[in-house]
């Protein structure tokens, strides 16, 4: 049985004053069924996460509006059926990358682009010290599951892209 799931994650700019921001996000989304998240933690990533996928619509207009707030970088997520997830780079509001983990299943190639990661860009994303290897190993590890390569992305990262406890609600 595969993973369905759906997440934005991100982390706001140093300079940005996290107790301003974070309130302001949470209107967002605060109060609706069906939505995880992590913006009580000492970060430095955050997420919000529908762990069954089914609010990803919703998610989706987010990661623009939040990259806006926190003057960086936030990204949209969504694994399907763990054999593929489609993600969205934002920087301060725009879409700079859009690409595809994992073999996109016909019916979505209609009206979604199969796209490999922009390297250059995603390289944007370590924080100092990060590994280029583990993030370009993220997104071309073969054999495993795209819930694999989102774990190791977000290890890359250290944005919780997908995170077990949002997303199956444990340790």
């Amino acid at each position: 049985m595969g993973m369905f799931m759906a997440s934005v994650a991100f982390r706001p700019e140093p300079q940005r004053d996290w107790t301003v921001i974070k309130p302001q996000i949470e209107s967002m989304f605060k109060g609706l069924e069906g939505l995880t998240d992590n913006l009580d933690s000492d970060g430095p990533g955050y997420a919000i996460v529908s762990p069954y996928g089914d609010m990803g619509m919703f998610l989706a207009e987010l990661p623009g509006k939040i990259s806006t707030l926190t003057g960086g970088w936030a990204v949209f997520a969504t694994c399907c059926d763990s054999d593929f997830a489609m993600l969205e780079l934002y920087h301060n509001g725009k879409m700079a990358d859009k690409c595809v983990i994992g073999e996109l299943y016909e019916e979505f190639a209609e009206f979604e682009e199969a796209s490999a990661p922009n390297l250059e860009i995603w390289t944007q994303l370590l924080p100092e010290g990060a590994s280029q290897e583990l993030l370009e190993a993220a997104f071309t590890m073969n054999g495993w599951d795209a819930t694999g390569n989102l774990q190791m992305l977000s290890k890359a990262t250290q944005l919780p892209i997908f995170d077990d406890r949002l997303v199956f609600g444990s340790d």
